[in-house]
C-alpha cells in the first residue's frame, strides 16, 4: 500500500515541478496593499454605520418617549361621577 501512495507523490511532485510558473508582476505588492487598505477602509465605514444606526434609535426612541410620555395615564374624557351628598 505505501508504493501506491508514493508512486502518486512522486508523479504529483514531478507534475508540480514541471509546471510553468507564470511571471508575477513587479508591482503585485503595491496592488495588494492598496486593495488591502481600501478594504479595511470599508470595513471600517461598515462597522461605524452599524453603531450609528442602533444609537439614533435609541435616541429617536429616548426623544419620541420623552415627547410622549407612554407611561403616563391617558386623560381623562369624562368627569368622574359625584359622590351623594
Amino acid at each position: 500500500m505505501s508504493g501506491a501512495g508514493d508512486r502518486k507523490e512522486r508523479e504529483v511532485r514531478r507534475l508540480l515541478a514541471g509546471a510553468a510558473r507564470p511571471p508575477v508582476p513587479p508591482d503585485l505588492p503595491a496592488r495588494a496593499l492598496a486593495h488591502g487598505r481600501r478594504a479595511r477602509r470599508r470595513e471600517r465605514l461598515w462597522r461605524w454605520a452599524l453603531w450609528l444606526l442602533p444609537v439614533a434609535a435609541a435616541v429617536a426612541f429616548g426623544v419620541w418617549a420623552c415627547a410622549v410620555e407612554p407611561w403616563a395615564a391617558p386623560p381623562m374624557r369624562t368627569t368622574p361621577p359625584l359622590e351623594p351628598w
